[in-house]
């Protein structure tokens, strides 16, 4: 079985996947457990009710907490989760899918306070530079960009050592290929162009993992020009799948109608999601996707079965979605 879990980390991502192999794998990491105002107005909205009504008055008739708080105990801490989930697990595989903050935040507590055992370190060859001073008043911590830099050289906590490996579309090796992944983004092209406009979202890892005659994308914060170079570059039966997370916390920047319609999912997840102005759920759902949102559901769980059955659950472990059978 192949079982992603789509963790509501708040505005960033990070997933587990429990490879058919037996092996862990992640995929980015971020540790905030706030609501921002934006995030408490847009939830407010969703619910009619005005931001004062959302913070402060009980969620229901029977119960004491509000919606804020509600919708505070949704988010997770990765590894906390990790603990309850995978504990004393390796990672085999870390993938950094591009070097932007919401994607690495904890990456400090998770690899090296925490020393949780690493194997493969994936990262994109990029230049991008931070000093110490870029963190001032900033939500972020300089100690996990620290931590990065070690991980991307080869070095962990105590001396510890991992491989470190930089691939581009197209590449192929034993162990991802056994796991069924396949490098769709980024090309060195568009790591050239990233490094030189300072917008690293198109340089961004695009996964494709197939099992059991299921695909699932996972595309970073790829945007416009990575999704036109795989839409040159590969054939639409390369880009079709059953499950997509949604590109850029699925706003608008990450949505690209002509790689949405060749890739035709049945389930789009949304690490945030639904947000107003940025936001394209309605977009996907438009395209006939079930589109799902941790901000609302907590963490998703997405697991395909040896047969191809897909099932689909919230954070309390309840089915929540439904895909087509094979």
């Amino acid at each position: 079985m192949l079982t992603l879990h789509f963790l509501n980390v708040g505005h960033g991502d990070c997933t587990f996947i429990e490879l058919p192999s037996g092996r862990l794998m992640m995929i980015d990491i971020n540790n905030s457990k706030s609501l921002p105002d934006e995030d408490l107005d847009a939830l407010a909205s969703q619910k009619g009710l005005t931001l004062a009504n959302f913070i402060s008055k009980p969620k229901g008739l029977f119960e004491s907490r509000s919606w804020e708080e509600y919708y505070r105990s949704l988010l997770v801490d990765p590894y906390d989760y990790y603990s309850e989930h995978f504990s004393g697990q390796s990672i085999f595989r870390y993938i950094q899918t591009h070097p932007d903050m919401d994607h690495m935040s904890g990456l400090h507590r998770f690899f090296w306070q925490e020393a949780v055992s690493l194997g493969n370190f994936w990262d994109v060859s990029h230049n991008k530079q931070k000093n110490e001073a870029d963190f001032d008043h900033s939500p972020y911590s300089y100690d996990d960009w620290l931590v990065y830099k070690a991980l991307r050289g080869g070095r962990g906590p105590n001396d510890s050592k991992h491989k470190v490996l930089t691939n581009v579309r197209g590449d192929s090796g034993q162990f991802w290929t056994d796991d069924g992944i396949e490098v769709l983004s980024p090309t060195t092209e568009l790591i050239s162009t990233c490094n030189v406009d300072g917008n690293y979202n198109d340089c961004s890892y695009v996964l494709r993992i197939t099992y059991a005659g299921r695909t699932v994308i996972l595309p970073g914060d790829a945007e416009g020009p990575a999704w036109t170079s795989m839409l040159k570059a590969l054939n639409t039966s390369d880009l079709k799948c059953d499950v997509l997370k949604a590109s850029h916390h699925g706003r608008d920047s990450g949505y690209d109608e002509e790689a949405v319609q060749a890739m035709s999912p049945d389930l789009v997840i949304c690490s945030v999601g639904k947000k107003p102005e940025t936001d394209a759920s309605q977009k996907y759902a438009n395209k006939g996707a079930q589109v799902l949102s941790t901000r609302y559901n907590g963490t998703i769980t997405v697991s395909i079965k040896d047969d191809g059955k897909v099932v689909v659950k919230d954070h309390n472990q309840e089915r929540i979605a439904k895909l087509a059978r094979l």
